[in-house]
């Protein structure tokens, strides 16, 4: 006596395509729900209006204060006010406040050593401004909805730079981001895709840095993962579709396979962008065409400037990576690299001090006389002065 095994009736195969058809289906409404309840918490009602978003380019600004010039589009901060400030405005066509949720400066070469903000205008001749967040290298998008003082009509638009230039910043745009649902769910496949720029953690995950940095990739996908679930036992519980582990596997594979090609794609654009900036150039032109290319600029005329390494080197800067860096450059003098200068009895003469991107000090040329903090000061002899930063010699 033989067994013969039948093939599956018709009927089963088609209720397995359908379950596992289930699974992507399952995962795009998780995905809907998550993008509508983001929305709706962000900009509650606001989302269903139709307005378009507005944006100008760099040239479209007018510098009040500081020095500045317009080129390709963009404009190009040089040098900033005695005081330490420069002033960009726009008047762009009287818009309402309520309609444009988030508020987007295009900025670059940018350092830590200063401060941004931006400023607008109301009809009613009021002024306000909120503080711009510079994070690698570039501003953050400014939620502004929930600003009590963004309503009504604007007039003006301003972005203020504030403390020491140590290196031209260009203005590429400024743009006003809609809060309708197509404008907005644009914007929310744009920012996934958005290059994060590469970091430490890079070769294994994307940070989100581009995307939001309240909320990961990695958490996006876990809260549309239990949301698919949770509508999937909703449907099995209701006698639609069965409850089948492989399709909760197939789930989390499809999530996991999301966040891979999210992190491939994202290293592919670093690799073009790398290959553009830096191949086929010597090494000192690769330091040129580097983010810190300035810091580079600035200790090349330092050591340029320093007799054979016999003598001690006190650099500061407000920046700790501009401090290890710096540092770095300066080898093999005896560097000692810090925040803070330190008492002005802890200095001895001959001493080098060299500052970048460093705020909180006077020179006073007249007296030749270095000043900080509670009245400290030294003599020194002052060897170079470029685009604020400097370098010293202790009398």
């Amino acid at each position: 006596m033989s067994l013969q095994l039948e093939p599956h009736p018709a009927p089963y195969k088609k209720t397995l395509r359908q379950e596992w058809l289930a699974v992507p289906l399952l995962f795009l409404a998780g995905a809907l729900i998550l993008s509508l309840v983001y929305l709706q918490h962000n900009w509650p009602k606001k989302w269903m209006n139709g307005a378009k978003p507005l944006s100008w380019n760099g040239a479209a600004l007018t510098m009040n204060k500081g020095l500045g010039d317009i080129d390709q589009g963009k404009l190009i901060i040089k040098a900033l006010t005695d005081q330490g400030i420069a002033v960009a405005s726009l008047s762009p066509p009287t818009f309402q406040a309520e309609k444009y949720p988030t508020i987007i400066w295009s900025v670059s070469g940018a350092t830590p050593s200063v401060e941004m903000e931006f400023l607008w205008r109301t009809a009613e001749n009021r002024v306000f401004v909120r503080p711009l967040v510079l994070a690698a290298n570039a501003l953050e998008p400014l939620e502004i909805a929930e600003d009590e003082n963004w309503r009504g009509q604007i007039i003006d638009l301003a972005i203020i730079v504030k403390g020491t230039l140590a290196a031209p910043i260009f203005i590429n745009g400024v743009s006003l981001g809609s809060a309708s649902l197509p404008e907005a769910l644009s914007n929310m496949v744009k920012k996934w895709f958005a290059l994060d720029r590469w970091q430490a953690t890079s070769i294994n995950f994307v940070d989100g840095d581009a995307i939001d940095k309240k909320v990961s990739p990695v958490l996006v996908i876990a809260a549309i993962i239990l949301l698919a679930l949770a509508l999937n036992l909703i449907l099995s519980i209701a006698k639609i579709m069965p409850l089948n582990v492989a399709m909760v596997w197939g789930m989390v594979l499809l999530g996991w396979f999301i966040l891979d090609i999210r992190w491939q794609a994202n290293l592919f654009q670093q690799l073009d962008l790398t290959h553009q900036q830096f191949a086929g150039k010597t090494w000192e032109d690769k330091h040129l065409a580097d983010e810190d290319a300035a810091l580079f600029n600035f200790m090349r005329k330092v050591k340029s400037t320093l007799p054979p390494a016999n003598g001690r080197i006190l650099y500061f800067s407000d920046n700790a990576y501009s401090r290890g860096k710096g540092a770095y450059h300066l080898y093999p003098h005896n560097v000692l690299a810090r925040n803070d200068l330190p008492s002005a009895s802890k200095i001895k003469t001959g001493d080098y001090i060299a500052l970048f991107a460093k705020k909180g000090l006077q020179y006073d040329r007249p007296h030749q006389l270095l000043i900080w903090g509670d009245g400290q000061s030294l003599k020194v002899d002052l060897l170079f002065l470029a685009e604020g930063n400097a370098l010293f010699k202790v009398r």
